[in-house]
């Protein structure tokens, strides 16, 4: 094969993609749910909630959704409390998707995911912070008034939805076995 027909098959490739991209932003904007029946819609919706493409663009809407936040505290080698975020600051578009990912704590139903899902951002805090007991993993919603309720003078409030420890297992069965009730 020669370079001009390796370099058409990726630009058609190329233009595949950014039509299946466009396609579920078109979706999104369009709040089309396509359910949880099949791998292929789950992929499509997953892949929404990773890239952003499911925003469904209502920033200026009379209704504004709410906002999950995720916040870790930790008590830290010196006993203090510390608290952190997934967010790293090092790019906005890297925080953007870590909230997407956050945001699918929201739309997943099966406990045992959501538990799971959790877990994996503690995993990740206490990487950080690998001299601290253990990390409480907290999500609070922000929920903002309606255009009619803030005229009316109500305020944005944050409303607790899921609140967790998490322990490294191997300090665990430290202080299980200190106390006698180890293996």
């Amino acid at each position: 094969m020669n370079g001009t027909s390796m370099g058409r098959r990726r630009a058609i490739l190329l233009l595949a993609a950014a039509a299946a991209h466009l396609a579920v932003v078109c979706l999104g904007a369009l709040h089309v749910q396509l359910g949880d029946e099949g791998w292929a819609r789950r992929a499509v919706t997953y892949y929404g909630l990773l890239s952003g493409a499911d925003s469904g663009y209502s920033f200026f809407a009379p209704g504004v959704g709410a906002t999950l936040s995720a916040s870790f505290q930790l008590n830290d080698a010196n006993g203090e409390i510390v608290t952190d975020l997934l967010e790293t600051g090092v790019s906005r578009e890297a925080d953007i998707r870590v909230r997407n990912i956050i945001g699918m704590f929201r739309l997943e139903e099966d406990e045992t995911v959501r538990r799971s899902l959790v877990a994996s951002w503690a995993g990740k805090v206490l990487a950080r912070h690998p001299d601290a007991d253990g990390v409480v993993v907290q999500l609070d919603t922000l929920e903002l008034p309606s255009m009619a309720e803030h005229r009316e003078g109500k305020t944005p409030g944050w409303t607790l939805n899921y609140r967790a420890k998490f322990v490294h297992h191997a300090k665990l069965m430290r202080a299980q076995r200190s106390n006698g009730r180890g293996p």
